[in-house]
């Protein structure tokens, strides 16, 4: 059997929720964990852990469910809610608002001073994770602060001056337990708080089912767990009498080795689980209360740790996929950068080429010097490649000149000269006058007396042509 196989055969209870989980096709995972936050907040608040590191500690336990969107993030809730009923302490089921508001949920308006909390009792659903990222991100919010006091059970409120608004809710006298719906690529909302140690109170819970069924099981139907016989705390002034549940000596062994790590600095404990053994803790409690016992054991601390096991790797897989998100973002906003450069490089480029044969034209001959400095300064980074461009695709053309006593290239526009024909490449046409002989031209520039005599040497051919 597979380690999942052997935590969810290990008790009755825990083989109901996962029946129950896949006859409604949703995570049982989550169920289990809306399911374990149920059955603390049915825990009277006067129980407490023990002080093994500083003082007593609160069973108050928040629960993420991750998964995209829709997922079965509210199916979770809905399949635990419907699926298992807890019966004695009465407890209500609240969406989350300001940090104000949290602690005016268990004293409301117009409670006096002396009196008990009117309500004990609440689980703070918050069914999107943009929700929370919008009530923590409120300027001067401090809802971050009381979700981790509330998580430890500590005092919650404001000694405000005006008596309608103070609000002072005094610590192990509430229960809280909080579920937030979580989009692994929404996740920033809590992973980013990490310094101030919020995404080390929540177990994470996955929404998916990679070994689920082909054909649904039948519907399980109602688990009810009977009222526990938690010893009762006694009266007082805005608190009750406090009772610790005793510890397995596996986890005391275990709490203390990793608190002395931390004490000493050691490198190899991460930051995420500075209260990875706290919700262990805690976990094994939520067990040990689905199962209807008030005393925790071994098995409720060897179960838990498998728990835990599974909220690290769905917390790590919610790290990744923001990483790769990112990644993917800052890929993304790169190329379109480098984009955006290309064609604004292209741009001014043909701006210098254009600014180029726009001084050369006629016959103007510019050196180098004289063409670089005629173009604007935004576009001067830009001379070298527009002349050399110009230069190879025959629009511009260089020579020697000389300007003053130094030799110099001028640049000019290229201008296709065709050479002059000559006489004797000339084709005869119809409309070409036929020249006369070099002798008769000759005869008729000479002067009268050398035309009488060409005449008369004519005359005598003709008439001997006669005889």
């Amino acid at each position: 059997m597979t380690d999942a196989e052997v935590f969810w055969s290990a008790r009755p209870v825990l083989r109901h929720i996962l029946t129950l989980a896949r006859s409604r096709r949703v995570g049982p995972w989550a169920v289990l964990g809306t399911a374990m936050a149920r059955a603390v907040a049915s825990i009277p608040p006067h129980v407490a852990l023990p002080g093994t590191v500083g003082g007593r500690m609160s069973l108050n336990l928040f629960v993420a469910l991750v998964g995209p969107s829709g997922a079965g993030k509210g199916g979770a809730d809905a399949a635990a809610t419907a699926g298992v009923k807890f019966h004695g302490l009465q407890v209500d089921s609240l969406p989350l608002g300001s940090g104000e508001g949290a602690s005016r949920t268990f004293r409301p308006l117009g409670t006096q001073p002396g009196e008990p909390n009117p309500v004990t009792s609440v689980v703070f659903t918050v069914p999107e994770i943009d929700t929370l990222t919008a009530l923590t991100s409120r300027q001067g919010s401090t809802l971050s602060a009381e979700l981790r006091k509330l998580y430890s059970g500590e005092a919650l409120g404001f000694a405000n001056a005006g008596k309608d608004t103070r609000t002072l809710v005094a610590a192990h006298t509430y229960r809280a337990c909080v579920l937030v719906g979580v989009q692994p690529l929404r996740s920033h909302a809590l992973l980013g708080a990490a310094d101030g140690g919020l995404p080390q109170r929540f177990i994470w819970m996955p929404t998916t089912d990679p070994d689920a069924p082909e054909e649904r099981p039948t519907d399980p139907g109602c688990w009810n767990a009977p009222e526990s016989a938690w010893p009762r705390g006694h009266s007082g002034h805005l608190r009750l009498v406090g009772a610790d549940l005793a510890l397995p000596d596996s986890a005391r062994t275990t709490i203390d080795a990793h608190r002395l790590a931390v004490l000493r600095q050691d490198t190899r404990v991460d930051a995420l689980d500075g209260h990875a053994l706290l919700c262990r803790l805690k976990v094994a409690v939520a067990l040990m209360a689905l199962d209807n016992r008030t005393a925790l054991d071994e098995t409720d601390w060897t179960l838990a740790r498998h728990v835990m096991d599974v909220s690290a790797a769905t917390r790590d897989h919610c790290r990744r996929a923001l990483t790769q998100h990112y990644r993917s973002q800052n890929t993304a906003r790169a190329l379109a950068s480098a984009e955006r450069d290309e064609i604004v490089s292209e741009r001014k480029a043909q701006r210098a080429r254009d600014a180029i044969l726009r001084r050369l034209t006629g016959d103007r001959q510019l050196t180098t010097g004289e063409l670089r400095r005629s173009l604007k300064v935004d576009i001067r980074d830009y001379y070298d490649t527009a002349l050399t461009e110009l230069l190879e695709g025959g629009e511009i053309a260089v020579s020697p000149g000389q300007r003053g006593h130094h030799k110099v290239l001028m640049y000019r526009r290229y201008t296709d000269e065709k050479p002059v024909p000559t006489t004797a490449d000339e084709t005869c046409t119809a409309g070409t006058r036929v020249p006369e002989s070099a002798y008769s031209i000759d005869v008729t520039r000479e002067d009268p007396q050398r035309r009488d005599h060409g005449r008369s040497l004519g005359d005598q051919q003709t008439s001997g042509a006669t005889a």
